[in-house]
């Protein structure tokens, strides 16, 4: 599609005060405009009672002239009344895709705001194609997409059966990503309250301790878990990007396909169950946060390699990032009884700092983090070790120490590897220690920063 003039816009989406829900309706929007040669459009979505307006883009108008329209629509409601002369209400109200191929000539609908928008923006509409976004499983109308102006080299065509046939299919794929995606946002929220809850039981403890005069103790354990607090929101959006990104560009390639007349019943089925076995993964990413983060009344039997595994999968996407592979070699018989969520934090704590090893460091090599479970006689080991060069041996002795941190630059705070130390001491009766290791792995040299926690097996 040939854009005209110079004011052909990349849309950046930092300029507008928009969330993350906002962010994936644009980037579908976008994508379907491209396959239909639509030169504008809108998505509205329906909470029940009314169609909320979210997002609005035009190639033939300027920055500010979007902004401007952005800033006067955001709070836009239309009510779903039947008798409704708004083209949106109706083809929502009745499920039903409406192609109007000439506004100015219309009776039927009134299209009073557009022409004052048309009169405003030295802009002239002529063709419309709108479309309800309904869920393809469960029937639900989310919301409506509107196109505006098919054109190709600055010419205007009218909306035809094969536009109406596309915009079918791609609507059913919107519906799915929007509806899962409203789901999770759902669940994040819940996840905030729940967050939110959990740093107030956390402040009562902190005053529970201090009436036991055990107030620094209690202080810091309440630091540590604040500051992982931020990292694993961070994280969450991380784990999210790769999935989001994954759903868009199967929903693309599918709406492609059907628009170069290359449909394939098989192949969309299995880009449809791809995109729904994304979404629950992006479903399991949250429970693992909640549970994460819930408050642990008594100790409980829980497997050892389990949780390791769900340790690493809370920080994995933020591993990736840097290159970083983890190798296992875990016992997956081995279990204890106690308090999973500490050691969690532990673990979590310790793939941090390698984290920050490698990012001081800055070597170009692989990089990897090796995780070993196992029991030997009456003792269960977990070595954490890494190839990031090592820990300098005048600091080795005071790596553990409270508030020690050689990383002033990056505003550590130390608190991580004291707060591993206290964790394995008093809520796991058990020892850690660090040390440098040498060693191959396929054929590579490597030196790092070795780990070793020792549990008695019960």
């Amino acid at each position: 599609m040939k854009k005209k003039n110079n004011s052909y816009n990349i849309y950046d989406l930092k300029l507008f005060k928009i969330d993350d829900f906002d962010v994936l309706l644009h980037k579908i929007l976008k994508q379907i405009r491209e396959i239909l040669s639509a030169e504008a459009g809108t998505i509205y979505i329906s909470d029940d009672e009314s169609l909320s307006f979210n997002v609005f883009q035009n190639d033939s108008i300027s920055y500010e002239q979007i902004y401007q329209q952005y800033d006067k629509l955001k709070n836009l409601k239309l009510p779903l009344d039947k008798s409704t002369k708004y083209l949106a209400v109706e083809s929502y109200v009745s499920k039903k895709i409406i192609i109007v191929n000439d506004i100015y000539k219309t009776k039927k609908h009134e299209f009073l705001g557009v022409k004052e928008y048309d009169k405003e923006n030295n802009y002239k509409t002529h063709s419309i194609i709108t479309a309800p976004i309904i869920h393809p499983l469960e029937n639900k109308s989310l919301g409506v997409i509107q196109l505006i102006n098919k054109v190709d080299d600055s010419n205007n065509f009218n909306f035809n059966e094969k536009d109406k046939d596309t915009l079918s299919m791609a609507s059913s794929l919107i519906a799915l990503s929007i509806y899962q995606t409203q789901n999770d946002l759902l669940k994040l929220k819940e996840l905030n309250d729940e967050l939110k809850t959990v740093n107030e039981e956390l402040t009562k403890k902190v005053e529970y301790e201090v009436n036991k005069n055990e107030k620094k103790s209690a202080i810091i354990f309440h630091q540590s878990k604040l500051a992982s607090l931020g990292e694993m929101i961070g994280n969450i959006a991380h784990q999210w990007r790769q999935p989001l990104s994954g759903i868009s560009t199967l929903a693309s390639a599918l709406s492609f396909s059907i628009e170069l007349g290359k449909y394939n019943k098989d192949n969309a089925i299995e880009s449809l169950n791809k995109i729904v076995n994304t979404t629950k993964y992006l479903s399991d990413t949250i429970d693992d946060f909640r549970d994460f983060y819930k408050i642990e009344k008594s100790p409980q039997e829980f497997n050892l390699a389990k949780n390791i595994n769900q340790s690493v999968s809370i920080t994995n996407a933020s591993l990736s990032d840097v290159n970083i592979e983890i190798v296992y070699d875990l016992d997956e018989s081995l279990t204890y009884y106690g308090y999973k969520n500490e050691l969690k934090q532990a673990i979590l704590n310790l793939l941090q700092n390698a984290k920050d090893a490698f990012s001081l460091n800055k070597e170009d090599k692989k990089k990897f983090i090796f995780i070993n479970l196992e029991k030997v006689n009456n003792s269960i080991f977990i070595k954490i070790k890494d190839n990031a060069g090592g820990i300098k041996k005048d600091i080795l002795k005071k790596i553990f120490l409270k508030n020690f941190t050689t990383k002033e630059e990056h505003n550590g705070t130390g608190i991580g590897l004291y707060m591993t130390k206290v964790i394995i001491e008093k809520s796991f009766n058990g020892t850690i220690k660090a040390e440098n290791s040498e060693f191959e792995y396929k054929n590579i040299q490597c030196k790092g920063a070795l780990f070793t926690i020792e549990l008695q097996a019960k």
